[in-house]
């Protein structure tokens, strides 16, 4: 299946908006109007690249609104297996596996996607994929927006960034895959393509200029540094996870983890229980179980070290007490 299906009934009417969002038409009209001042920054968090992704909420009354929305409405649509993002039982590894045993990916990213999925691309969501009335779209684009474009972290932004190219993505599948491009997938703003034959340089630029085509149809950019295109024979990278053969951690990335749990345990026999190896844990342990998620064996050793370094802050904690 390509195409991201919603089987129930179109909503043809403000009115019948108030039992799925449990708020009268009238009210949710006043709520739509304001819904952009009910945005705030939640979270920044630095990115590889030196900048930093910053992360939204909502606050009440419009949250409980858009949890409804996701409930009722995004929820309930059927997405293909390519869409990774968010989906109900899927993360980044289940946009990895789709390509493993692949001889050429090419990666692409799309810039700035949250900010520029605009106005015109939510409210087409609502009108032409849902199907619903040109007032409900209205109505919903204002409360899903802020400021006329999506918000990363907001309640229903995820499953409308997975939206965003509902009838572009079909369409492009279907040209890439006479020339040997017979996977894709997209994690959010990151779409991988993949071929089990060895791609000519031709077919990468042919295929490169088609995402980028299919993209400026919703007025999306490819983010122009982020171009990769990684062949059978070296390492192929696909989410910071190695995709050649299984979803794997690269050996930097398993080497750092072992460094981090290394230090922390060394930490904990040194100075006991403080504060700050106390709040430190939960990451260091987090990390581990990342580990162990992919390398069984490895990880394993770590969760087994920070067992008993947790032990020893617990019982020098004590002492303290």
């Amino acid at each position: 299946m390509i195409h991201v299906r919603y089987p129930h009934a179109r909503v043809q009417s403000i009115d019948s908006l108030q039992h799925p969002l449990g708020m009268a038409s009238t009210d949710l009209k006043r709520l739509a109007a304001r819904a952009s001042k009910m945005y705030f920054v939640a979270k920044r968090v630095p990115k590889d690249d030196g900048t930093e992704r910053v992360l939204y909420d909502t606050q009440e009354p419009l949250k409980p609104v858009l949890h409804r929305i996701n409930a009722h409405f995004l929820r309930r649509v059927i997405y293909p297996d390519y869409l990774t993002g968010g989906v109900p039982g899927k993360d980044y590894t289940s946009s990895v596996k789709i390509h493993l045993g692949a001889r050429s990916v090419i990666k692409e990213d799309i810039s700035k996607f949250y900010p520029s999925v605009g106005y015109d691309v939510v409210h087409d969501i609502w009108a032409n994929f849902f199907g619903f009335a040109d007032e409900v779209a209205h109505l919903l684009t204002c409360l899903t927006t802020r400021d006329e474009h999506l918000e990363q972290g907001a309640p229903t932004s995820g499953y409308l960034a997975n939206l965003a190219l509902w009838d572009v993505e079909p369409p492009l599948i279907s040209t890439l895959a006479p020339i040997g491009i017979t996977c894709y997938s997209r994690h959010v703003d990151d779409i991988t393509l993949s071929s089990p034959e060895h791609l000519s340089a031709s077919k990468v630029d042919w295929a490169v200029r088609v995402v980028g085509a299919s993209l400026a149809l919703k007025g999306l950019l490819v983010h122009p540094t982020k171009h990769e295109v990684m062949q059978a024979g070296g390492q192929i990278k696909i989410l910071k996870l190695v995709a050649n053969t299984k979803p794997s951690l690269p050996m930097k990335e398993r080497s750092r983890v072992r460094a981090m749990v290394h230090t922390f345990c060394q930490q904990v026999a040194v100075d006991g229980s403080t504060p700050e190896l106390q709040a430190l844990l939960p990451r260091v342990r987090g990390q581990a179980y990342k580990v162990k998620r992919f390398h069984e064996r490895i990880g394993h050793r770590m969760v087994v070290q920070l067992k008993h370094a947790a032990d020893q802050l617990r019982s020098s904690g004590k002492d303290l007490a």
